[in-house]
């Protein structure tokens, strides 16, 4: 492959991410809009779930399955799901059936947060993976950005169905641009696919967080879900020692880079998702107005496009190993600062503190993706690359749901207080109206910042598991020309 065709590639590879990233700020500007117009309120939060959970389940399957019968031919079945899915959604009649058309969509985007950066880690060669990677991750923070403004413009001049129906074209010109160029029709493992453990897997996964969904409001419901999906990934083990070609084979787990990379992308996930979806409600309860909370995310965001690019760019020469330590200690820094915030910490505080944990996220996530893709090579890109987004992805949500009920636990007499108030729902509920009884903001700083404590904990677990991480062998030069130099 020719540089030309390698960057006709690349731009296939981000206009992919991009439908992806941009999916879920953009439909969140828009469902106010959509409930209005279809009811069914009380399926609101299904709509994101559905997605979530398909999406999950079904990146692990993928992986396995470009590395079977090539990444080629797999982005466009991604695209494709993603593309019908969000096609569907748009000609939604109720909120039942977006709910189901969501789910589809979320098909697709277990291929879109797997499939592309396979692509990039076999296109560039391991001393340019890095720089690849880092560009893929610098979409996600500029989708962030630009997906509440777009949103809102789509659902003011078009409707709100042209949130769904503007992914077709786009999803239509990433295929046209990886078709063109990018020059493969098989993968390189067996044919052999493990379907048993991937339905374990996706019964495990999904049945976990369903109930992690649940537990806030039907606690008896959500533990009973919670313990069926363990059951299932304990079958999905047994499944992967009996398959011959096992969807993640059980040896992996005695990887200590295998191990290392997974757990902290895992952690990493967890702490900060959670912070993304509960720093805008703490910021608007204190402020007022959505115009705060956006801007306490909006750097964030920035922080985590901009290192990521500058991160890629420097694994060659810094290491994976020192680039994941230097992000995991931005983490676990920015969260402990974090717990020291009270209803009357100044949104200049917050905005720093903020920018900070996405610079965090920024520098040590490409790392971690190039090291296990370097580690597990090109016959097994797929496997790597799904591997590491799926328990990213897996961590994100299960930090959202497991922090919300943290939260809900450590404030329960506070919430009681506060008229018409029993769960961390019925807070938002009420912070979100114009009229907020008192003490709501008060209740609300007291859950978070206990919150942000437990995940500078876990961040500062984190930082434990990077350390487990090999030097890479740039690292490993330089600490040797260090020596050689004193």
């Amino acid at each position: 492959m020719n540089e030309r065709e390698r960057r006709f590639v690349t731009v296939g590879v981000l206009v992919g991410i991009f439908l992806a990233a941009v999916d879920g700020t953009v439909v969140t500007t828009a469902m106010p809009t959509v409930v209005a117009a279809l009811g069914g309120l009380e399926l609101y939060p299904w709509v994101f779930t559905a997605y979530m959970l398909f999406t999950a389940v079904t990146m692990p399957l993928f992986g396995r399955l470009a590395d079977a019968y090539g990444r080629k031919k797999l982005f466009y079945v991604g695209v494709f799901a993603f593309v019908a899915g969000s096609a569907l959604s748009g000609a939604a009649g109720s909120m039942a059936e977006l709910v189901a058309f969501r789910a589809v969509q979320g098909i697709g985007g277990g291929a879109m947060l797997a499939l592309p950066y396979t692509i990039l880690g076999v296109i560039y060669p391991p001393e340019r993976r890095g720089w690849a990677i880092g560009l893929g991750g610098s979409v996600w923070g500029v989708a962030s950005v630009l997906g509440p403004p777009l949103g809102y413009a789509i659902v003011s001049t078009l409707g709100w169905r042209w949130v769904f129906y503007v992914n077709v074209p786009v999803g239509i010109i990433a295929v046209a641009f990886i078709a063109t160029t990018l020059d493969e029709s098989t993968g390189a493992a067996e044919g052999h696919i493990d379907y048993a453990g991937a339905l374990a897997i996706a019964v495990g996964v999904g049945a976990v967080l369903f109930g992690l969904q649940l537990l806030q409001r039907q606690p008896v419901t959500g533990a009973l879900a919670v313990a069926v999906g363990l059951l299932a990934l304990v079958g999905f083990y047994v499944a992967e020692r009996r398959a011959s070609e096992p969807l993640i084979p059980p040896s992996l787990f005695g990887d200590r880079v295998f191990v290392a990379t997974i757990t902290a992308g895992f952690l990493t996930s967890f702490v900060v998702f959670a912070g993304l979806t509960y720093i805008p409600l703490f910021v608007q309860s204190i402020h007022g107005g959505a115009n705060s909370s956006a801007i306490a995310v909006v750097p964030i965001s920035v922080g985590w496009s901009g290192m990521s690019l500058l991160s890629g760019r420097a694994i060659e020469r810094v290491g994976e190993r020192r680039l994941s330590i230097v992000g995991t200690a931005f983490i676990v820094v920015s969260f402990a600062a974090a717990a020291f915030w009270t209803p009357a910490t100044s949104l200049a505080v917050i905005v720093v503190v903020t920018f900070f944990m996405g610079v965090g996220m920024g520098t040590v996530t490409p790392p971690l993706l190039t090291a296990i893709q370097n580690h597990l090579g090109t016959e097994r890109m797929g496997l790597a690359t799904s591997t590491q987004q799926f328990f990213r992805q897996l961590g994100g949500a299960m930090g959202v749901s497991m922090l919300g009920f943290t939260m809900n636990a450590l404030v329960r007499e506070q919430l009681a207080s506060v008229p018409g108030v029993s769960t961390l729902g019925d807070l938002q509920r009420v912070l979100f109206a114009a009229d907020a009884p008192a003490g709501a903001a008060a209740a609300l700083a007291d859950g978070l910042t206990a919150a942000f404590v437990i995940s500078a904990v876990i961040a500062l677990v984190t930082l434990g598991v990077v350390l487990a991480i090999p030097e890479s062998s740039s690292e490993r030069e330089s600490g040797s020309a260090a020596t050689a130099t004193d």
